[in-house]
């Protein structure tokens, strides 16, 4: 890496290994992260890990399973945009699904944020690791409310220390973008928000490799302040990676260009872990008339419309925001929470 070279397959095989003998210091690890980092990742560097991955620990299909034919969608991000924002791709998934999607969002820990999606479903009592040792509950759940969320065992066994250490010296490093790629079951298409403008063509090639129906990967810009999210945002100019049939191409949209109100940007941050629950509680709740929480509302609605868009529920991104939106005004979104949480608490 002191060379800048790249890693090829053997190179990344040896990394695997001495992660797995638990050979790799925390000093090696931050030179580790920060050599790659100013190297910068190729497609092929990552997908490698992620492959060598999949062969310890090979990916569930349940698209067999499914009474209709559909396709799968994640809804996740790379983190590392260290804005503080509350969980919008964990809202989104959930209210995504109860518009109809089906949704297995892989999902973690916080690593440069306040609160990761399993800090915030631990908050509403949800159990992952039950879901992680019982396959049967999982699918099951996924069975009746379309909706999963799962975490690779395997990624945080391997790599479970980098995060640590890029949470304690607040940088992004190779294991954010190794996160979304890793998903222990298989999805067709995939909503991936990046931290870093250098980072969405590099995603969405990688997708490609992997062989995605389609993708939308996204990294939104806020007005003036120099702060990259890596959702789909009303505050700023949206940067999109659309991969579809095989092809990547690039555009960027506004609110204006979606018909919707620009959001201010400190609307959607949150101080603490606390703060942060209350907001996605009263999101799905449906209390949008409340200041501010309509802001919130308007951007998961729109992370959850561009869910809806990859797996053809709607003609556009926009009329997903409608859907979505109209979900939690009427209630619907909540039921469904309360629905998928009762399935956690089933023991077989």
């Amino acid at each position: 890496m002191k060379s800048k070279s790249d890693l090829d397959k053997n190179d990344l095989q040896i990394l695997i290994e001495n992660f797995r003998e638990k050979q790799v210091k925390e000093d090696s690890i931050k030179k580790l992260v920060i050599a790659w980092n100013e190297k910068g990742y190729k497609p092929e560097e990552l997908k490698g890990l992620a492959d060598i991955i999949f062969e310890l620990c090979p990916q569930i299909d349940l698209s067999s399973n499914l009474q209709a034919p559909s396709s799968i969608v994640d809804i996740c991000g790379t983190g590392g945009d260290r804005a503080n924002t509350f969980n919008i791709s964990t809202l989104a998934a959930i209210v995504a699904s109860a518009c109809g999607a089906k949704v297995i969002k892989h999902s973690g820990r916080s690593t440069t944020s306040i609160s990761g999606s399993v800090d915030v479903l631990n908050e509403f009592g949800f159990n992952m690791e039950l879901m992680e040792l019982n396959e049967g509950l999982r699918e099951y759940t996924f069975q009746k409310t379309g909706l999963m969320f799962v975490s690779s065992r395997t990624l945080r066994e391997l790599f479970g220390e980098v995060k640590r250490i890029c949470k304690k010296i607040n940088l992004p490093g190779f294991i954010n973008l190794l996160g979304p790629l890793v998903n222990p079951y298989h999805t067709d298409c995939q909503l991936l928000g990046v931290s870093s403008l250098k980072w969405g063509k590099l995603m969405a090639e990688i997708l490609r490799l992997q062989g995605k129906k389609e993708a939308i990967v996204v990294c939104s810009s806020v007005d003036e302040t120099g702060i990259f999210l890596d959702e789909f945002s009303l505050s700023g100019n949206n940067i999109v990676w659309h991969l579809n049939n095989g092809n990547i191409s690039e555009r960027q949209i506004k609110a204006r260009d979606l018909g919707l109100p620009k959001v201010d940007f400190r609307d959607i941050t949150v101080k603490d872990k606390i703060e942060n629950k209350e907001i996605c509680e009263n999101i799905l709740k449906g209390k949008l008339s409340e200041s501010p929480y309509r802001a919130k509302a308007d951007t998961v609605s729109l992370n959850s419309g561009a869910a809806l868009y990859l797996q053809k529920k709607v003609k556009s991104i926009s009329d997903g925001y409608y859907v979505a939106l109209k979900a939690i005004h009427d209630g619907l979104v909540w039921e469904h929470f309360q629905k998928f949480l009762n399935c956690n608490k089933m023991k077989s």
